[in-house]
């Protein structure tokens, strides 16, 4: 309880806000909760909101006891610490709000490194020198101390008692009033602090007020029941809501209720409780006698229940018992009592007992009526309660209940009662002051909803909600929304809540829909007029509008989302339609992100409001479903030209046209005046989306008059083209994105690499558009309008249907290319008709064909496979995967139907026919490469028909289309003719299945949104020849070796290890894996109903397979396969699992390309031809490697010949220490003379012989030392452990111990128990130095465990390895220590102060006693350097950095070092550098004295940059083309770095700087612009001026030397996050820049997100820095390429 400081030193006298208060019955002592330090109320704010972005959260069953973290309640992070675990349950404390919480893990997640560093808000107090002297407190003192949270007092601090943190806190105004009450005496205040440590033994931790005994309500029976100290009730907060289950209603002031979070915990509780009790004998043990007494009770339904008898126990008959997890009261016989075991009390109760708050009788009493309907309401159901407040005395708390429509049960009950109906303001509180989640109502699931006919209100919205950016905003935004409930919401049965799921009916509505809310899916009708709101203006062609109809939906929505934004911290985005804050004003706001720059920030517009921001990704959301049902509240509109009525177009004008406009807009708001929409056109804006030609009207005047007028007058007013033509279709991408799944519907095929296909979700808008063409084609036509070439017209088709079509030719015959389709054909002049002037829905909505492509086939393929493809995807329903996206909207994909991958078919079926070629079958006649064509396509169709049939197919047939083998239709490629030819095909009559009866192929025509390519193919389809797939294309199916260089150390952790000759490593970096793992979950969910192709699960086969474990979808590959099942092995990490047929799929090929994250390994210099492992290296080998950070080395590979896939010889490095030498000892080579076998029967029977032996004796000599060593303390490089000092020596030799001594404690007590358990036990005379043992120290008397360090005769001198002192021990009180004893690492360890090497160096005699006193008894904060191991003690000792009370222990101590002088060396090499490395380390902190000889051992890291591989980067500083610096994009390592130099540089304010500081020197120094301390590197010095550049930022500034520090080691061995580039491919000495470039190169990169691939690296001979020769991509434009233009040769 020590780790979080701040806590008053006694005599302090201080204010204190008390937030609550416990009166401890058992004690007479009064707890208080206090706030101190008001003034830092803003830092706590602060830090509130900082941490609601926790770091991650749990994975399952994390943490331990101790362990910092971050609670999730009712929306909010709270920090907290880990008190017990039991199974899945985490009692935790409340670090700020001082008290425990019970949780699972699912509501905990790891904080940010700093997000503990304040003390606790609220500290726990005892009100000092008051004590009770009656059992309970009376009631006028009670209600006195009730009264007391939320005042605050003056106070004095008396005692802080450790580890509890409990102050004793004395506040003279409220001990007088205690006095004066009589209920309290005074006590002196020593006598009162040894009364509270007698009183409150409590566990450590913050459970100080949840293991106090409280009083159970009475239950109307004889006796007033006591919780027993062995049930634990945890106190819930209040003002919160939970979750509940009803189990048991007596009347509305006394229910029950259980959290339903432990449902599952409880289950299984009751589920053991049974078993145990079935089985079990009566056992002899005590029988609980009084009332009170906790049991077990076997209840009239025949189960046993965790219980307390409400009656003393009688010999006979029955008795009265209260079941405590149901809340239930029984009578039942006396032999079914039975004791409560122990291990039963550990799960904490979480049944309450609850009152309706606000509900209360008319002074009758309940009536049997009313109880019975309250029964039928509650009993048995789940709600949401809010915890109102909570009354101790009688442990009642007081709820609001509420059923999952929101409706509130309490006021439905008092109104169904007769009971006095709430008033406005009490509906208002309880309906609307906090909305409840939509997470808590949606996981109440639609199974309850309370009937009611309330009108609720809805208000107490947000004053403003419109956001606040850089467009132009309209004033008055909100002025004129009514700010109360206009219109009632009625909530129907079933119908939900309250929320923005409301239609415009006004009513709840039930439907619910995954798509995005979209303005553009109402197309308004031409001429409709209707309310608005202006709600941003960014020019008078485009601005936003709001329908007035819908703002009560739209402010509740706004208030949910401020509540309950979707999600508390940020996570992974699956689609563009998000939650986003506005960094104007800190709300939340629904939002569509157009525009990842591939950085932190996001562009995303506002769909509810119009505009457009730019915001973090830590404040994007994924959105909650429920609130995509209400549409998109504002839509695009642009002003109508009154000059050009006929053809209406949006006009543009100057600034202060669009300013009038402005002030015509703000005007109505502020005046509260309407304002009318009307619609004068519908078109589309260049992005393909709606955009309405309207005018703005009030009652008095039109912005379209307004701005005419002042146009003529200014004679400033220019008509603009039309924003569409009055003869172009609208194309669109249809928010289709890379990596998006679409259920499409093919509607023609020219090849396999363009083809085109309508997407399912968009029929709607498909039927909508021929619905309108059916209509316009009707009325008669303008024959004044001649159809010209690219003339968008209505053509009718062979089935007698009009449909959307575009003249793409007029000579010799007309053809039409039928937009929604793909489609072309010729018709007669008699079947097309123009398109009609006037807006419609026909012109507006986008063309529907989309043009597509197949993923990675050749650009030339075989006609006999397009023939295939044509006739078994045209009319079929298919799904495609969007790899890429090309130019005009094309979408290159991956095509499955059904389970069948398309594009690997296709792929083979090329395959197929290259090998036929190249074996001679290309000679065969026409007729034999008809037949092989026809086993090709038969074969293909064969696996496609084996199958299942899709949902959707199955829909599409139901709507008439054929399936299978009766869709035979072929539409052939346009390009397959070079003349105009005619080809007869079948007619389908349905409008979704459009196949022309005539195609028009002409390689003259060019189609809009068609690629026409030449019919130069038909020589090479003759020839059948395709460069592009070879032989080689047969292993297309296999997944990429693993990105490892030989002799290229890479960080990993281990993911699956079977043995040193056998296990997996993965990336440390796991954001590749994250990516797969998303894309594998997502691809195995989409193929739910496939069922993968038998044929091709051969071994080797790549998958995607089932994990039964987590039933999660994973990358695999198929190791072997039976009738049933198949041998999988998971190729990201590494094992193997069997896995059932059906829960195999194909694997896309985008998962394919993405080489696996996990590679198998071997221990590198262990050839298993030479040598065998002894049994033991498993186990410890296993213990070494698992979750730890390990550096791995390449130095071979081979392919592992039963799994397919290579094999790595390895060296692994963890902690600098080498793991293959540690793994030595375990492997015994083959004798020469001796065969493999007969050496391995040897072994196996020698070690069977040590086996046994070792179980009987603890017998350590020379040769089984290492066998039984305590394990090594869990110490990480470079990570900061909480400490006190234990054992002092000297600074190269003191043992710390941890601050956190829980484990401490346990393994002091087991120790204690395993010595006095063997206390007639000899221990063997073997005994040597190295083993471990128990050892009795004669101070105390107590056992503890230790190692022997030396012994003489029957002496044992032993170091107590979890203290570090050493003791001389008689061999009698030595004891054997138990294996479960040695398994736990010593909670001591070695350590010496880093940076005093003794080789070259000495201490002062006065260090000791300084270096004592400077550490004892106080908590450090140490990290570890380095690691070796310690001769005399057999122990590793740590090289550490301490720091105590803000001082670096270390730097204090360099005034006791005395540096031996060193010979100068003469000689020059290796041998010269290690001297002055030598001499070098123990100044490097101090001095950094950096000279000519010495410049390289005290220079910065190189960045750690790779070549050839991309690079997320952000410009820091520009000069030119040939001379700027890059920063990496991902800032957390620059945020920890200037964090840690701004530390040392505040610490080191009076710290001089040694003179010899010169040209390379890294150090700190003070940047004059903000004040602040960066690290540096000299660049020159004159006199006491410095010139530095600022290595992590690459700028350069002239610095003053007072100005400058020493750079602590830790900050030196952190590379530098800027590094000096050029742009390659512009060679200094060949060439020249023109002047204009180093402007424009600038404006290019600056704050813009780069894409920086590395090409070479050279020393930069000024700066003293390696400089890169870079390519850059900014925005998809090579920066290279660009700036040649600026570039000139010298000739």
């Amino acid at each position: 309880m020590c780790s979080i400081p701040g806590l008053p030193t006694p005599g302090t006298e201080l204010h204190v806000l008390i937030t609550r208060v416990n009166l401890n019955p058992t004690c007479g002592l009064v707890e208080l909760w206090v706030k101190m330090d008001d003034d830092k109320k803003h830092i706590y704010e602060q830090m509130r909101e900082d941490i609601q972005t926790p770091k991650r959260k749990f994975y399952g069953s994390e943490g331990k006891p101790g362990d910092l973290c971050l609670v999730y309640i009712t929306d909010t992070w709270h920090r907290a610490r880990i008190v017990s675990i039991e199974s899945e349950i985490y009692n935790i404390f409340l670090i700020d709000q001082g008290q425990p919480h019970i949780t699972t893990s699912d509501a905990l997640a790891w904080g940010q490194s700093d997000s503990f560093l304040l003390p606790p808000e609220t500290e726990s107090c005892i009100l000092a020198n008051v004590f009770s002297t009656e059992n309970n407190w009376p009631e006028r003192a009670t209600k006195f101390l009730k009264s007391l949270p939320g005042k605050k007092f003056q106070g004095l601090v008396h005692h802080v008692l450790m580890p509890d943190r409990t102050i004793l806190l004395g506040i003279p105004v409220v001990s007088k009033h205690l006095y004066k009450f009589g209920v309290a005496k005074k006590i002196p205040i020593e006598e009162f602090k040894c009364l509270v440590q007698k009183c409150l033994p409590l566990p450590k931790g913050e459970v100080s007020e949840a293991y106090s005994i409280t009083k159970e309500q009475n239950l109307n029976v004889s006796c007033q029941l006591e919780r027993h100290h062995q049930y634990f009730y945890p106190e819930l907060l209040t003002d919160t809501y939970e979750i509940v289950q009803v189990t048991e209603v007596i009347n509305p002031l006394s229910i029950f209720c259980k959290l339903l979070i432990f449902s599952k915990a409880l289950k299984i509780l009751s589920e053991q409780i049974q078993q145990h009790y079935e089985e079990s004998a009566d056992l002899g043990e005590a029988q609980p006698q009084t009332c009170g007494d906790p049991c077990a009770a076997k209840g009239i339904n025949g189960r046993w229940h965790r219980s307390l008898l409400k009656q003393n126990m009688t010999t006979q008959g029955a008795v009265e018992v209260f079941h405590v997890d149901e809340g239930k009261t029984e009578l039942i016989p006396v032999e079914y009592i039975k004791p409560m075991h122990g291990k039963f009390l550990k799960m904490p109760v979480v049944t309450y007992t609850c009152s309706l708050d606000g509900v209360e009788d008319d002074g009758t009493g309940w009536t049997t009526d009313q109880t019975d309907y309250l029964k039928s309401l509650l009993l048995n159901h789940t709600a949401i309660a809010r915890l109102e407040h909570h009354n101790i005395p009688e442990d009642v708390y007081y709820v609001t209940l509420y059923a999952d429509n929101a409706a509130c049960i309490n006021d439905h009950f008092k109104e169904k009662a007769g009971l006095s109906p709430p008033s406005k303001t009490e509906q208002d509180s309880n309906v609307q002051s906090e909305p409840i989640a939509s997470s808590l109502l949606s996981s109440l699931g639609d199974k309850w909803c309370v009937d009611l006919q309330n009108n609720l209100s809805v208000d107490g919205l947000l004053e403003e909600t419109s956001p606040s950016t850089k467009n132009t905003t309209v004033s008055g935004r909100t002025d004129d929304i009514p700010t109360s409930g206009a219109d009632d919401i009625h909530i129907k049965e079933g119908s939900g809540r309250p929320d923005p799921l409301i239609k415009n009916s006004g009513h709840l509505s039930t439907d619910f829909t995954s798509e995005a809310p979209n303005a553009h899916d109402y197309v308004f009708t031409v001429g409709s007029t209707f309310n608005v709101k202006v709600s941003c203006i960014e020019s008078l062609q485009k601005f936003w509008c709001q329908t007035t109809e819908n703002d009560d939906h739209l402010r509740l929505l706004m208030q949910e989302l401020q509540n309950c934004n979707t999600s508390s911290f940020p996570q992974p985005l699956a689609e563009s339609i998000c939650v986003a804050r506005n960094p104007d004003n800190n709300m939340w706001y629904r939002a569509k992100i157009f525009a990842s720059h591939h950085s932190p920030v996001v562009d995303v517009r506002f769909i509810d409001y119009g505009q457009t921001q730019k915001v973090p990704l830590r404040d994007v959301r994924p959105i909650d479903p429920a609130f995509l049902r209400l549409n998109a509240q504002a839509f695009q509109c642009c002003l109508f030209d009154l000059k050009n009525p006929t053809n209406p177009t949006g006009i543009s004008g100057t600034d202060a046209a669009l300013a009038e406009f402005q002030n015509f807009v703000d005007l109505a708001a502020s005046s509260n005046i309407g304002m009318k929409c009307i619609i004068k056109a519908v078109k589309s804006d260049e992005e393909g989306l709606l955009l309405n030609v309207v005018d703005i009207e009030t009652s008095s005047n039109s912005a379209c008059k307004l701005l005419a007028q002042k146009c003529v007058q200014a004679e400033a007013c220019v008509q603009i083209p039309p924003a569409v033509t009055s003869d172009t279709y609208n194309y669109s991408t249809h928010n289709v994105e890379v990596g998006g799944i679409e259920k499409v519907w093919v509607t023609s095929s020219e090849d396999v690499n363009h083809f085109y296909c309508q997407l399912d979700r968009n029929s709607h808008l498909f039927d909508e558009v021929m619905e309108n063409v059916k209509q316009l084609a009707s009325q008669p036509q303008n024959s004044d309008h001649p159809l010209g070439l690219n003339s968008i017209c209505f053509a009718r088709y062979t089935d007698n249907q009009w449909y959307r079509g575009q003249v793409v030719e007029v000579s010799p015959k007309l053809a039409v290319h039928f937009v929604d389709y793909g489609v072309t054909l010729a018709v007669n002049e008699s079947d097309i008709c123009p398109f009609p002037n006037e807006a419609s829905i026909a012109r507006s909505v986008p063309v529907q064909a989309v043009p597509l492509g197949l993923f990675d086939v050749p650009a030339e393929v075989p006609q006999e496979v397009n023939d295939w493809f044509a006739d078994h995807a045209i009319s079929h329903s298919l799904t495609i995967s969007v790899v890429a996206k090309r130019a005009k909207g094309k979408l290159i994909v991956e095509l499955f139907d059904g389970s069948l991958n398309v594009n690997a078919k296709v792929r083979e079926g090329i395959q197929k026919l290259t090998e036929q070629q190249m074996t001679g079958l290309v000679q065969q006649t026409d007729q034999q490469l008809c037949n092989r064509s026809g086993c090709l396509m038969q074969e293909l169709v064969n696996a496609s028909v084996s199958t299942e049939v899709t949902e959707a197919n199955k829909i599409h047939s139901n709507d008439g289309m054929c399936a299978g083998d009766e869709l035979n239709m072929s539409l052939p490629s346009i390009t397959d003719a070079s003349v105009p030819e005619i080809e007869h095909g079948k007619t389908l009559d349905e409008e979704r299945k459009l196949t022309p009866d005539v195609v028009v192929k002409d390689k003259e025509t060019e189609l809009p949104e068609t690629f026409i390519q030449g019919d130069h193919r038909d020589l090479e389809i003759t020839q059948l020849s395709f460069p592009s797939c070879s032989v080689e294309n047969v292993k297309i199916c296999m997944y990429k070796k693993p990105n490892i260089s030989q002799n290229n150390t890479v960080e990993v952790y281990t993911s699956c290890i079977v043995g040193p000759h056998f296990f997996w490593c993965q990336y440390s970096n796991t954001e590749d894996l994250n990516m797969v793992s998303r894309l594998a979950q997502e691809v195995g969910q989409v193929q739910q109903e496939m069922v993968m192709i038998p044929n091709t699960l051969d071994p080797g086969s790549p998958c995607l397979a089932l994990f039964p474990c987590d039933n999660q979808w994973y990358r695999a590959q198929v190791i072997q396969r039976t009738d049933h099942k198949v041998h999988v092995l998971f190729v990201d990490y590494g094992n193997e699992s069997e896995v059932d047929l059906r829960d195999v799929k194909p694997l896309p090929q985008n998962l394919l390309e993405k080489a696996p994250q996990a590679f198998l390994c071997s221990l590198n210099g262990f050839d298993e031809s030479k040598g065998s492992w002894d049994d033991e290296v498993y186990e410890d080998f296993y213990n070494l490697l698992v979750d730890k950070p390990l550096g791995v080395t390449v130095f071979k590979m081979e392919d592992h010949s039963e799994i397919a896939v290579p094999q790595y010889a390895v060296k692994i490095e963890y902690d600098n220490v080498v793991v293959n030498s540690v793994m030595q000892k375990y492997w015994k080579p083959f004798p020469i003379e001796h065969s493999k076998s007969e050496t391995n029967q040897t072994e196996t029977s020698l070690q069977g012989i040590q086996t046994e032996s070792n179980m009987t004796h603890l017998c350590v000599s020379k040769e089984n030392v290492t066998t039984h060593m305590y394990k090594k303390p869990n110490i990480s490089k470079d990570k900061k452990e909480e400490v006190y000092a234990s054992s002092i020596s000297a600074p190269n030799f003191f043992w710390c111990q941890y601050a956190n001594s829980e484990r401490l404690d346990e393994v002091s007590r087991l120790a204690q128990e395993a010595g006095q358990l063997q206390q007639d036990m000899m221990f063997p005379e073997t005994l040597g130095p190295g083993s471990p043992c128990l050892a009795l120290f004669s101070s105390d008397n107590q056992w503890y465990r230790a190692q022997v360090n030396q012994r003489v005769d029957d002496t044992l001198l032993v170091v107590f390895v979890d203290y570090g002192n050493e003791s001389e021990v008689h061999i009698k009180n030595v004891r054997s220590l138990p294996q479960s004893m040695l398994e736990k690492a010593p909670e001591a360890f070695l350590c010496s102060l880093h940076g005093f090497d003794e080789s070259t160096g000495s201490w002062n005699d006065e260090v000791y006693d300084d270096f004592y006193n400077l550490v004892v008894d106080k908590p450090l904060k140490l990290t570890v350097f380095n690691m070796e191991d310690q001769s005399d003690t057999v122990v590793p000792q740590y090289a550490v950095e301490i720091e105590c009370e803000g001082v670096v222990v270390n730097t204090a101590m360099r005034k006791y070092w005395k540096p031996i002088a060193k010979k100068r060396v003469s000689i020059e090499g290796p041998q010269a550098e290690t001297s002055l490395q030598d001499g070098q380390t123990a100044s490097n902190t101090m001095h950094l004295n950096v000279s000519g000889g010495n410049v390289n051992i005290c220079t910065y890291r190189d960045p750690n940059i790779s070549r050839n591989e991309t690079e997320m980067v952000y410009s820091s500083c520009i000069v030119d083309p040939h001379f700027f610096w890059c920063q990496y994009a991902n800032t957390e390592e620059l945020d920890k770095v200037s964090r840690l130099a701004q530390e040392a540089g505040q610490v080191q304010q009076d710290m001089m700087f040694p003179e010899t500081l010169g040209p390379g020197s890294p150090c700190l120094a003070l940047f004059s612009s903000d004040e602040q301390w960066y690290r540096a590197q000299v660049i020159r010095r004159v006199d006491d001026e410095f010139n530095v550049l600022f290595v992590d930022y690459g700028n350069e500034s002239n610095v003053n030397i007072k100005n400058v520090r020493p750079l602590p080691l830790s900050l030196l061995e952190k590379a530098p996050q800027a590094f000096l580039c050029s742009l390659n491919g512009f060679v200094k000495s060949k060439g020249s820049w023109d002047d204009k470039v180093c402007e424009d190169f600038y404006n290019l990169i600056v704050d813009k997100p780069l894409r920086m691939m590395v090409f070479s690296m050279d020393d930069h001979s000024e700066a003293g820095v390696p400089q890169y020769a870079v390519e850059i991509e900014c925005e998809g434009v090579v920066v290279n390429t660009l700036m040649e233009k600026y570039w000139s040769n010298w000739t």
